[in-house]
């Protein structure tokens, strides 16, 4: 009974509508229905996009009789999205939450806390497992044929998947926590040890992508015959599901669900200890007095905002993400020049484009993933009054989360477009072109993202994850910075005919330069009004 009462607080608490648009949506119904066809729209384009191309790569696996490959599929990524989503919320769902000086003193026991804490983050797990391995599911049962012991046995394995990667990935998160935490700047450290983390398992992914002749995108069958040879469960999944091996299910079951029971048993005590040590306060001698520099008002600002990137990991990570997608992919093609140049050579020939309009399309995808503007407001949480208090005005202090967002994405898709330009042997007016249009996209994402934080801004989170991976403003940020690429897609499509190339891209530059002056001066204008109703 009590397990229940505190699982609807966390799921109330986690999961309402409030909670996710950062404001009450019944006051303002008109913009709660725009919101909802925005939201409809986004997971829309994402699905038909990811399942046309499974459903296609289905047709094909069906005539070789390899439609299994299918569920490999549905258990790699079920379990590296697993992986990721454990690594970023365990050590602060389970080892270190921020409610435990509320729920220590109440008569709970400390097993069913940790057991309704764990169901909400498995919660969050199975979402997006869902939403990601649902056009991969779709595929599979489409093609193979309805049949209702393969959907039932699929669904007791879905919810098997993540068991073991829960177990392993949250005493990673812990060990990490806890060794980093020994270190000044703990944060810091922290961050550059997820990164560490990410780009070794992407440089693992690309060294079976590139290994060989063959397509690389085809042959993730390389990491599929790795896993399978030496995690079983992988095999036992497919056998059950495909084959309707009962004696691979009852594996499946035991090797996941039992040490899952183990593991919710087993760390009861040691959830006690790292919460009671998380309100401990460390002190130490040989303090250094605090320095103050006199610095530009607009300078002060930005390095605030950088200084709050790099402080909060999963803000870092996140937003993060496509500058290192970009670097790492501008030095891989310097790496694997001649089969990387290959493969585009391949997709040049099927989709009559240039490889100077694949590699702006892999920069443009990479720079709407950074999308700081869209949430830096909502971080400043319910210190926002603070801000409000300052001697400062509202359009500097939003103009200053822009140039924020600019400065950390446009670098590095300059350093990218050099690199892959120099791996390809583009032009030089080509490479100036795609500068250029880089930069339009980054400006036009970034106000984008400002008018969106503005308008949407969420004050009240338990911790930034909330902010970072499940606002409104986040999932609008990012799908209008693919609305962006979209619109200018379009545009180079029906104007290269006529311009050629490099003038098609620059009119598609000139309309994003358009759409940044348009909501620029909406943010700028709207600034005092919003800011004087907002409420931390």
């Amino acid at each position: 009974m009590t397990y229940w009462k505190l699982l609807k607080i966390f799921f109330k608490e986690n999961f309402s509508f409030n909670r996710f648009f950062g404001t009450d949506i019944r006051k303002n119904k008109k913009k709660a229905i725009l919101l909802g066809l925005v939201i409809l729209y986004a997971f829309g384009v994402f699905l038909f996009s990811f399942g046309y191309m499974f459903f296609d790569l289905g047709k094909i696996l069906k005539e070789f009789d390899m439609l299994d490959t299918l569920l490999a599929f549905v258990f790699v990524y079920a379990t590296a999205i697993a992986i990721m989503i454990t690594l970023f919320r365990a050590n602060g769902y389970l080892f270190r939450f921020k409610d435990y000086e509320i729920l220590a003193p109440l008569p709970l026991k400390t097993r069913t806390v940790l057991f309704a804490k764990l169901t909400v983050m498995m919660a969050f797990i199975y979402m997006g497992l869902f939403f990601i391995t649902l056009p991969i599911a779709f595929s599979y049962f489409w093609h193979s044929g309805f049949n209702i012991i393969s959907l039932l046995l699929y669904l007791a394995g879905f919810l098997l998947i993540p068991a073991i990667p829960l177990i392993i990935f949250a005493f990673v998160s812990l060990l990490i926590a806890r060794i980093t935490s020994r270190f000044r700047g703990a944060n810091y450290i922290y961050t550059i040890v997820m990164f560490a983390v990410l780009i070794g398992g992407m440089v693992w992914s690309f060294s079976f992508s590139f290994a060989g002749e063959d397509n690389p995108l085809l042959s993730q069958g390389g990491i599929f015959g790795v896993l399978e040879e030496y995690y079983l469960p992988l095999s036992w999944f497919k056998d059950a599901v495909h084959l309707h091996d009962p004696l691979a299910f009852i594996f499946l079951f035991l090797t996941h669900a039992l040490p899952l029971v183990g593991f919710i048993f087993l760390i009861s005590r040691l959830v006690v200890k790292t919460n009671q040590k998380g309100l401990s306060v460390v002190t130490g001698k040989n303090k250094k007095p605090l320095k103050y520099r006199e610095r530009p008002l607009m300078e002060s600002l930005v390095i605030k905002e950088a200084r709050k990137f790099i402080s909060v990991p999963i803000y870092t990570i996140n937003s993060g993400f496509g500058p290192i997608i970009m670097i790492l992919l501008g030095v891989l093609s310097l790496i694997f020049k001649t089969k990387i140049a290959d493969f585009m050579g391949e997709m040049v020939g099927i989709e009559a484009l240039s490889i100077d309009l694949l590699v702006m399309i892999i920069i443009g995808f990479s720079i709407a993933m950074v999308y700081t503007s869209a949430i830096s407001l909502s971080l400043e949480g319910k210190s926002f009054w603070i801000v409000k208090s300052l001697p400062i005005k509202p359009q500097s202090i939003m103009l200053a989360k822009l140039i924020f967002n600019i400065l950390l994405g446009l670098p590095f898709a300059v350093l990218a477009i050099l690199l892959m330009g120099i791996a390809f042997e583009i032009n030089v007016f080509s490479l100036m072109t795609m500068i250029g249009v880089a930069l339009s996209i980054s400006l036009s994402t970034s106000a984008i993202g400002s008018f969106i934080n503005l308008h949407f801004p969420k004050f009240e989170f338990m911790n930034e994850t909330e902010v970072v991976k499940q606002s409104v403003g986040a999932l609008i940020g990012v799908f209008a910075g693919f609305g962006i690429l979209v619109i200018d897609g379009v545009i180079v499509y029906f104007a290269m005919d006529q311009l050629g190339q490099n003038l098609a891209l620059l009119l598609g530059g000139l309309a994003n330069i358009a759409v940044f002056g348009i909501f620029l001066s909406l943010v700028l204008s709207a600034s005092d009004r919003l800011f004087a109703k907002m409420k931390a």
